[in-house]
């Protein structure tokens, strides 16, 4: 019995040695956990989206194009605000491994600023197509008399367009691009980024070769970079001098690298500072691509997808058909892949008047600089001066992989635009009707109406053929699609009677109910029509006419370099977001949460901390509670 009782009291005793030892050790790994919650936390992945972009313009009409306005001509002009135009450009786009696109946005303002309006309808067809989209928020907007301004429509983007499930995201946060932010200091931005994203919940990217803006965003890109004839060493270089900020501020900084297929601004009246690269039949473009991929960028970008006055567009043309779409669907590819070439500069344009070393920027005329074109965006007067790279710096290092070389692009033989407006063509060897209608984006049928021919119509070399026209006689356009119908400058849209057409037949062409044709015609049921009669069926809405950032304000005519500005307190009030149009409403989307104000405290503070302390503390409390009573 005693026998048996002292071996139950000693494996109590036993047991209960193990109990203390095991909550002993719990204690130290709580009392390890308590301490360490205070170390930094690990760095989480930062960058390297594998996304290519393309800045993309929103404010164009029929009158934005021809001889004389741009080096280039679409295949027939458009309206912005053609909902149509805007879907064929998102599916050009994606169709081209192009992600997204950053178009230039002058504020939240409905009234004469399409490009509100029209980043809504943006947004709303990106939604719908898996695409996306950001604002390029234009500094020097017509809108904005003062910081204030800006504050506030940087505020109302935050409550409203990047909440959209289309906006443009990196790392899970939204992106803003920014152009002319040079034209406030980096003080007066700190000031601004204080007010209205004091957390940093999004990703500024700001424009230009001048790191101290760094201090108040997030990241850098170089709008234009063809006035280099390296293009690989400007990446690298600029890649280089982005990191280098990281460790100068303290925070990530992205690096998005920029890709050209060339530039032509001579028609814009810049004087000296216009200059053309030649697009050298596809190989600056590849030498541009390769070299922005080889930089290593958090996310690249093309300018441009439509930038037509200034001839950075990628979008099809009647000088180079879809070339460059077709193009940036290889390079595209191979960039995401990880098996992009670098193709080595491709030789400098001849005359070459514009290669010399660009100054600093802010240098005075008598310091020695000589000045070269100054890299400026979307028909923008812009001040800036990007240097040229340097070669003391350290460039990153480019993909060690075996790289793919892309095939080279075969020059298009170039239509003709005649004076009056047609545009014609000279076929070639080995062309066909078919060849030519898809090399210049034109429906087999318009060929075919336009140059009175069928399918089984033989061509000849040297024939001349008309493709389209850039502007009718009369100063109307005409419709796409719609080989008898055109837009009058006014918005009117008529169709020129043909043998046989029929009143059933115009309403069907036209997706009108009879009533609704004859109300628009003013024709009546017992009219009769005439050939070559010009029928009203329709009517086009007519975009406001405010340009691009030529209209730049008096007081903006050059950057602003003092970082001693005043500090302009934020507005006391955000105004309410645009409601968007019955036709900007093409996706129904479903709401999406609001960007918080007042995010959770990030990875490592104190406030993201101090529930595990609590926690850890009140576990220790009780164990020593429970050895207490065990010891008793």
């Amino acid at each position: 019995m005693s026998d048996t009782n002292g071996r139950s009291i000693g494996g109590q005793k036993s047991n209960l040695r193990i109990f203390r030892r095991l909550l002993s050790a719990v204690l130290f790994c709580s009392l390890l956990l308590l301490v360490g919650s205070g170390a930094a936390p690990r760095l989480q992945a930062q960058g390297q989206s594998g996304l290519v972009l393309a800045f993309y313009y929103a404010w164009f009409s029929p009158g934005s194009f021809g001889p004389g306005k741009t080096p280039y001509q679409p295949p027939a002009p458009y309206f912005s605000t053609d909902a149509g135009t805007m879907q064929r450009h998102v599916g050009e786009a994606q169709s081209a491994g192009i992600n997204g696109f950053v178009q230039s946005w002058y504020g939240p303002q409905t009234e004469n600023n399409q490009t509100e309006t029209n980043f809504q309808m943006l947004l709303n067809i990106a939604g719908g197509s898996g695409f996306k989209a950001a604002v390029d928020f234009e500094t020097g907007s017509p809108f904005y008399a003062n910081n204030a301004d800006r504050t506030s429509a940087l505020q109302t983007l935050l409550a409203t367009h990047v909440n959209h499930p289309a906006y443009l995201r990196v790392d899970g946060k939204p992106v803003i691009f920014f152009w002319a932010n040079w034209l406030i200091s980096p003080g007066e931005w700190d000031a601004i980024r204080s007010a209205v994203d004091p957390n940093r919940n999004t990703i500024w990217i700001a424009e230009g070769s001048n790191t101290a803006y760094l201090s108040a965003f997030d990241g850098l890109h170089l709008y234009n970079t063809a006035w280099s004839a390296d293009p690989a060493g400007t990446a690298a270089t600029w890649a280089a001098n982005t990191r280098a900020a990281a460790g100068t501020y303290g925070r990530f900084k992205y690096w998005v690298a920029t890709a050209m297929p060339g530039w032509n601004d001579s028609l814009l009246g810049r004087g000296d500072r216009s200059f053309v690269r030649d697009r050298a039949g596809g190989a600056y473009y590849q030498s541009s691509f390769g070299g922005a991929a080889a930089s290593a960028p958090d996310m690249l970008i093309i300018t441009s997808y439509n930038e037509w006055p200034e001839g950075s567009n990628i979008e099809p043309s009647v000088e180079f058909g879809r070339t460059y779409l077709d193009l940036t669907a290889q390079l595209s590819a191979a960039f995401k892949s990880g098996s992009i070439a670098v193709p080595p500069p491709p030789p400098p344009p001849v005359p070459a008047p514009t290669e010399e070393v660009p100054p600093e920027e802010n240098s005075s005329p008598d310091s020695g600089a000589v000045a070269e074109p100054q890299p400026v965006q979307s028909t923008v007067e812009s001040p800036i001066m990007t240097p040229q790279p340097s070669s003391t710096a350290t460039a990153t290092t480019a993909p060690t992989e075996t790289p793919t070389s892309t095939a080279t692009s075969t020059p298009v033989v170039s239509p003709t635009a005649q004076p009056e407006g047609q545009i014609i063509y000279s076929v070639q060897a080995g062309d066909t009707l078919s060849l030519i209608a898809d090399r210049f984006d034109l429906p087999l049928a318009d060929l075919y109406s336009y140059n009175n021919i069928t399918a089984e119509s033989i061509i000849q070399v040297g024939q001349q053929l008309l493709i389209g026209y850039s502007r009718l006689p009369d100063g109307s356009v005409p419709l796409q699609g719609f080989p008898q119908a055109k837009v009058r400058p006014d918005g009117t849209i008529v169709h020129t009677v043909n043998p046989g057409d029929t009143f059933l037949d115009l309403a069907v062409t036209y997706d009108l109910t009879l009533e609704e044709f004859y109300e628009v015609s003013g024709l009546e049921e017992n009219s009769v029509m005439q050939i070559d009669q010009e029928v009203v069926v329709g009517f086009r809405p007519q975009p406001e006419d405010i340009g691009g950032s030529t209209n730049l304000p008096a007081e903006f005519a050059s950057p602003t370099s003092t970082a001693s500005a005043t500090v302009t307190p934020a507005p006391t009030s955000t105004p309410e977001p645009a409601t968007p149009t019955s036709l900007q409403k093409l996706v129904e989307e479903p709401a999406a949460e609001p960007l918080s104000t007042d995010p959770a405290p990030p990875p490592g503070s104190a406030g993201s901390q101090l529930p595990l302390a609590l926690g850890i503390i009140g576990f220790v409390a009780l164990a020593g509670a429970l050895l207490l009573y065990l010891r008793r």
